[in-house]
């Protein structure tokens, strides 16, 4: 069976955003992640409206397929690293926004939850919808084939197709505090407390999603310990993987 997609599952400050970006380089695929549809859904201006006017599954799906198409194949940074760039941006305003919208009555919570609903498409869409949403396209690209596909809960998404690699990079909780703390130049408590958080949420998600362990190993047909082996070999034996995958 020819390998049309490789899946990467990833804690928080294992390198695995770095990792799969530089498989896809290495191979010459597409890379997708959470971030990318994020950003191609606001390109194509699927927001909650579009979904609750019941427009086309599949209308909604092409405007995103071709939203997607249409940007860099590789990301010039990783999704990580991008997310706390627009989060530093961000934060000089954050807190005049939120004491602004408090004083127009919102609690400090809806307060936060609107600036970020304004600059997240799926936080103001219905769950269910969004994630069906994701679930197709990402269904869509595996079809296409030469694809990374992190995160987004491919790897239980495409979870009967043989054509498919997953793979599972992981770290020692203190090394990964140590990368973010690296990446990031946060101090060891903001470090810690992301690592943390981020562990909950995506037990939580796979749980509440596909009611499993997203890191009992057997779901995956390579693990990666980044503790142990560095990152640029990691990228090197899940290209010389997937280029004799059958």
């Amino acid at each position: 069976v020819k390998m049309k997609a490789i899946t990467v599952a990833r804690q928080v400050g294992s390198w695995g955003d770095y990792i799969g970006i530089n498989v896809a380089k290495a191979i010459g695929m597409r890379y997708i992640d959470r971030e990318t549809i994020t950003e191609a859904a606001e390109r194509a201006g699927i927001t909650e409206s579009s979904i609750e006017r019941m427009e086309s599954p599949a209308g909604l799906l092409g405007r995103l397929v071709n939203a997607i198409s249409g940007m860099p194949t590789v990301p010039s940074v990783a999704s990580q690293a991008m997310r706390f760039s627009e989060i530093h941006s961000l934060v000089a305003t954050v807190d005049e926004r939120v004491q602004k919208l408090t004083q127009e009555g919102f609690t400090p919570t809806e307060a936060a939850r609107h600036i970020l609903a304004m600059r997240f498409p799926e936080v103001r869409t219905k769950k269910h919808d969004y994630a069906s949403l994701i679930r197709s396209v990402v269904e869509e690209f595996a079809d296409t084939g030469n694809v990374v596909l992190a995160g987004s809960g491919s790897r239980m998404i495409l979870k009967d197709r043989p054509d498919v690699l997953h793979v599972l990079i992981v770290a020692p909780v203190d090394t990964r505090i140590k990368a973010i703390m690296e990446q990031e130049g946060v101090s060891r408590k903001v470090s810690e407390r992301r690592v943390k958080e981020n562990d909950e949420a995506r037990a939580a998600f796979f749980k509440n999603n596909f009611n499993v362990n997203w890191l009992d190993t057997i779901l995956y047909d390579m693990v990666i310990n980044t503790g142990r082996i560095s990152k640029d070999l990691a990228v090197e034996l899940i290209v010389k993987t997937a280029q004799n995958f059958s």
